[in-house]
């Protein structure tokens, strides 16, 4: 096969990858370095870059356990080996060959990969590569979103809270109150519905929103200049993720449903908007009350798999194209 080589990202390349991400394929703020090392104290890097002689060609965004296996980044919420839109399957398929091979010989058995939704990218052939190494699916999640310019309006129930909402004179604010979010109704919202935290503390959230400034942002809903409701929006290239969304106790007025329905029809008419997950104990189990919810607002399903594909397997991608 035509010569590629892989190696371990460390902090001299920084520049290199950061550049790559922004033209990749299935863009996405969470594979920006910044973002990837606000946990660096949780996760032990293993990413990797791939040259074609001199020119870098894909990434990895990966950690290692343990155990001494390797994840698709488990800080991230999707992964896998990245690519600009113009990669030919034959690159692809030489790719992942040769990432498997470099982890062969440094000892490492199996990798875990975390699929990247297909709202993110049209490209499925790596569906075709993880069937010719003999990986297995050991995890499937349900993902929501919004296809790009196809929001109007929500459902029955959701449209009447809208109007309640708009009765009540709740205004939506662009704002920077992460703190208030956070500590009034995030953090007890996740706490007494489903006994959960933020993924990302205050401090983390409002760090990565000042280093990200025109990727992460907050909306609010406001009566009477107290907040009621908020969302955190991560805004990729063609996509927009509502990371987080609570409101407070009283729903009967759509405070958040007002909100959710204002940055949707602000974004969806250029991007996909994103809901997310709503599967829970690894993808065994579907939070249906979550789930209702996003399909209110006329969200489609498909699914995210995580594949374990055994490093040794590497050999099975040769002579596979004539």
């Amino acid at each position: 096969m035509e010569d590629l080589r892989a190696e371990r990202y460390n902090e001299a390349n920084k520049p290199a990858w950061d550049d790559f991400v922004s033209r990749l394929e299935a863009h996405s703020i969470l594979f920006y370095r910044d973002f990837m090392e606000y946990h660096s104290d949780r996760f032990v890097d293993y990413s990797l870059m791939i040259f074609q002689e001199k020119k870098l060609i894909a990434i990895f965004p990966a950690n290692i356990d343990t155990n001494n296996n390797i994840h698709s980044h488990q800080g991230l919420s999707y992964g896998g080996i990245q690519f600009n839109s113009k990669t030919l399957f034959e690159t692809r398929l030489k790719v992942y060959r040769e990432v498997l091979l470099f982890l062969f010989k440094n000892t490492i058995s199996t990798v875990h990969l975390k699929s990247i939704p297909r709202c993110y990218s049209a490209d499925s052939s790596n569906d075709l590569i993880f069937q010719w190494l003999k990986g297995v699916c050991f995890r499937t999640d349900i993902y929501s979103y919004i296809p790009k310019a196809h929001y109007k309006n929500p459902n029955r129930n959701r449209t009447r809270h809208v109007k309640n909402a708009l009765a009540a004179n709740i205004k939506i604010r662009k704002t920077d109150a992460y703190s208030e979010f956070w500590n009034k109704i995030l953090i007890p919202n996740l706490k007494q519905r489903f006994g959960a935290y933020p993924v990302h503390t205050i401090e983390e959230i409002e760090r990565l929103a000042a280093q990200l400034q025109n990727q992460i942002c907050f909306y609010g809903a406001y009566q009477k200049n107290i907040l009621r409701a908020g969302v955190v929006l991560f805004i990729h290239r063609d996509v927009v993720h509502a990371q987080y969304s609570a409101g407070d106790n009283n729903r009967d007025d759509g405070s958040l449903d007002l909100l959710l329905d204002f940055v949707i029809k602000k974004y969806n008419p250029e991007k996909v908007f994103s809901f997310g997950t709503s599967s829970e104990e690894f993808g065994s189990r579907l939070n249906k009350g979550l789930l209702y919810w996003k399909e209110s607002f006329r969200s489609c399903n498909d699914t995210q798999p995580f594949y374990s594909i055994e490093t040794k397997n590497y050999y099975l991608l040769e002579n596979r194209l004539r």
